[in-house]
């Protein structure tokens, strides 16, 4: 081949590679186009397709009974037509953008892509616009649905429960039955309403239908007890109101003031009144009325109760007071008589006019008495009040009572105390006497330094009780006190000599019984001269302890040896 063929080859296949390239980057570009134009489409169509002529026709049909809303609604009508224009108008490019891809136009074709995206973007904004507007006309129905919705459920539910409790419920039947036909109304109402959008309407009709079924429900729950306390616990509860009522006035008990009768009447024709309106399946306000009846029979009962007992209690009570009225006259005479006996002995604080005071309540009690034995007897006014009165004036006459009780409390101390304190005078002189008598009979060799001293203070005790005795007015505390400090003194005194006597009696006995082993034992002539010179120095614990030791050795018992056994 020549160098002039190759290069006529060369410049061929230079040609045709050009062309290839020309090609594929024509079909490429009109490959982008086509996706630009599909994308737009998509986005257009989603565009069309918004459901927004049914939308804006609800909303028109809702907003018909609503002035404000009417004047919104006329101006996104307004805008829904702006965007159909519009969307129109985007329609036409898209054709004219697939004439020009068609024709090959490619340039052409991208600069309508260009300003076809622009208006697609606006119209985007448009319809979204309009479209959440429209949207919460479209949220209102279907709350009203889903509402509706609920609203029949707890209804069937209500419906299955009248049912199933129809035996129970007999007596509200039928006025049951009328308020779930009027539910059954209602709801076929509201779902004429909504079907030519006029929700308002159906939203009041939902609303009467919630209300009615919160009432139903209401009644077939409370309407049972209702029933059993209408016909059976506030009857029975009459009955025995009754019935105590007629007791209470054969007992002859005043009641008068009570209004026992008319009380019970009203009750009855409001009972009366109430059953027929459960009949009715109404409960409205019978709860709160029952429950009344219950509270005003049982206080006419606890009334009647208090009555008959305080009936009853009035003749004792008046016992009582006539008996504390007794009392108090013998103890005003009492406490006045030794007042003026021992005033000045024991220097009593004067009380002329706590006495001339209590004589005149003494004889206003005796009067309130009278007058409210005379009010019993009359049998004209509530036992209640007259047991008020009664009372009141026991407790006065108590508390009177008690205060001259202690009167004479204090002054009958005062004598007894005087009277103790001489008695006990008289036994303490004694004591010293037989003590001193006591020592100087048994010849003691010898006795305590203290006794001397111990024997003096006591009859100085006893001068002081004496000159206390003797002393006007009498200070009763300062005596007492010194009267007890002196028996504890003397009597331990009394007894530490007693003690002492009988211990040396006792050493004195052994060593005599001593004395008849003292030759024969040289252990027990040891023992007793060591216990004769404890007693003669007056040691006689040790000296009778020396003594009682020699008698166990003279005289063991199983487990010792003496001096008896080993000689």
């Amino acid at each position: 081949m020549t160098d002039q063929v190759k290069l006529i080859l060369l410049g061929v296949l230079i040609l045709l590679a050009a062309l290839i390239v020309v090609i594929m980057v024509i079909n490429t570009r009109k490959a982008n186009i086509k996706k630009e134009i599909e994308d737009l489409n998509i986005r257009f169509n989603t565009i069309k397709t918004t459901p927004l002529a049914f939308k804006l026709n609800k909303a028109q049909a809702m907003a018909k009974r609503n002035a404000d809303t009417a004047e919104d609604i006329k101006v996104y009508y307004q805008k829904y037509e702006d965007a159909q224009k519009h969307i129109d108008q985007i329609g036409t490019m898209l054709e004219e953008i697939e004439d020009s891809l068609a024709g090959k136009n490619y340039a052409e074709a991208k600069e309508a892509i260009v300003i076809a995206r622009e208006n697609i973007e606006d119209s985007e904004k448009e319809v979204s616009d309009i479209d959440r507007f429209l949207e919460q006309f479209q949220e209102e129905e279907t709350g009203q649905r889903e509402n509706s919705t609920r609203l029949k459920e707890q209804f069937r539910e209500i419906k299955l429960f009248v049912n199933e409790n129809s035996n129970s419920l007999s007596v509200a039947y039928e006025g049951i039955e009328k308020k779930i036909e009027k539910v059954e109304d209602l709801f076929s109402q509201s779902e004429e309403y909504m079907y030519v959008n006029d929700y308002a309407s159906s939203e009041k009709a939902l609303a009467e239908i919630d209300t009615l079924i919160k009432d139903i429900k209401n009644c077939v729950t409370k309407l049972p007890e209702l029933v059993s306390d209408a016909k059976g616990v506030v009857p029975t509860l009459l009955d025995e109101a009754n019935r105590q009522f007629a007791l209470t006035r054969q007992r002859g008990v005043y009641t008068e003031h009570l209004k026992i009768a008319e009380k019970i009447e009203k009750i009855e024709e409001s009972l009366n009144t109430d059953l027929r309106v459960l009949n009715e399946g109404n409960i409205t306000g019978v709860e709160e009325n029952i429950a009344g009846y219950k509270r005003d029979l049982n206080d006419i009962l606890s009334t009647l109760a208090e009555e008959n007992k305080d009936f009853q209690s009035l003749k004792g009570r008046s016992d009582e007071i006539a008996a504390n009225i007794a009392e108090l006259r013998n103890l005003h005479n009492y406490v006045g008589a030794a007042y003026e006996k021992d005033k000045d002995r024991f220097g009593i604080e004067n009380i002329d006019v706590y006495l001339n005071n209590e004589q005149k309540a003494i004889d206003d009690y005796q009067a309130s008495y009278i007058a409210l034995n005379e009010d019993i007897a009359d049998n004209n006014k509530p036992a209640s009040e007259l047991m008020a009165r009664a009372n009141e004036l026991f407790i006065h006459t108590e508390e009177d009572r008690n205060k001259l009780t202690k009167y004479k409390a204090d002054f009958d101390k005062n004598t007894t105390d005087e009277e103790r304190a001489r008695s006990q005078l008289m036994k303490l002189q004694v004591v010293l006497n037989e003590v001193e008598v006591k020592v100087k009979e048994f010849h003691l060799p010898s006795i305590a330094d203290t006794y001397k001293e111990d024997l003096l203070k006591g009859r100085e005790m006893v001068t002081k009780i004496k000159e206390l005795l003797s002393a006007v007015p009498l200070d009763i505390d300062e005596l007492n006190k010194n009267l007890d400090e002196s028996i504890d003194f003397i009597y331990k005194f009394y007894n530490n000599v007693n003690n002492v006597v009988g211990m040396a009696i006792m050493v004195e006995n052994a060593i005599v019984f001593g004395n008849k082993y003292r030759s024969k034992y040289p252990e027990v002539e040891n023992d007793l001269s060591k216990a004769e010179f404890s007693y003669l120095n007056g040691e006689y614990t040790k000296a009778l302890t020396i003594s009682i030791a020699c008698m166990e050795k003279l005289f063991p018992n199983s487990k010792n040896t003496g001096y008896l056994e080993n000689n």
